[in-house]
């Protein structure tokens, strides 16, 4: 499915990726069919572009899903893990006594970024969600409460980014490439 870049955010495609990583299609396949995509805006700072991907071009809860996010800016890695788990908390207070673990378990896996990096999760709700670079894989974390929670930062209906969840779940009325805000 090609989707054309709108041409208001000609200046910030340069971190915009059209294909997977070759590591993730190593491990998972090259059968991901993209869902939707948008860059992620928190008040005046273009942040990353993110892209949703599943094996049939829809995202369903029960089925494995690829985010890969391609970032514009520079964020250490405290400040992505204490924004996750934050969000992933906020959203689901029932797994707060596995916030420490999963910060502990991020800390071992996820890297300061700056622009052009690229993060890119592979989330199965039966198994847990694995990481990767543009290069490389990143580490696992193996428990499906995780995969599904971390997910929900983008996609829960309650999330704090709605317009991006509607670009990545391709929704008719944002599903060109467009900037939201958050």
């Amino acid at each position: 499915m090609a989707t054309p870049i709108n041409p208001k955010l000609a200046g910030a495609t340069h971190a915009y990726q059209t294909a997977l990583p070759e590591c993730v299609v190593q491990a998972h396949g090259n059968a991901w069919q993209l869902c939707g995509r948008g860059i992620f805006v928190w008040t005046v700072f273009r942040c990353y572009w993110a892209s949703l991907y599943t094996q049939s071009g829809r995202f369903e809860e029960e089925l494995p899903a690829i985010l890969d996010l391609s970032y514009l800016r520079t964020l250490s890695k405290e400040q992505t893990i204490l924004i996750s788990i934050d969000e992933m908390l906020r959203l689901h207070p029932e797994h707060s006594d596995r916030g420490q673990a999963w910060r502990d378990a991020l800390a071992q896996i996820i890297p300061d970024v700056k622009a052009g990096d690229r993060l890119v999760g592979y989330f199965d709700p039966t198994r847990g969600a694995n990481f990767y670079s543009d290069h490389a894989p990143l580490g696992a974390i193996q428990e499906p409460a995780f995969a599904a929670t971390f997910l929900s930062i983008w996609l829960d209906p309650a999330t704090r980014a709605s317009a991006l969840r509607e670009a990545l779940l391709g929704q008719p009325q944002t599903s060109q490439l467009r900037e939201v805000l958050s």
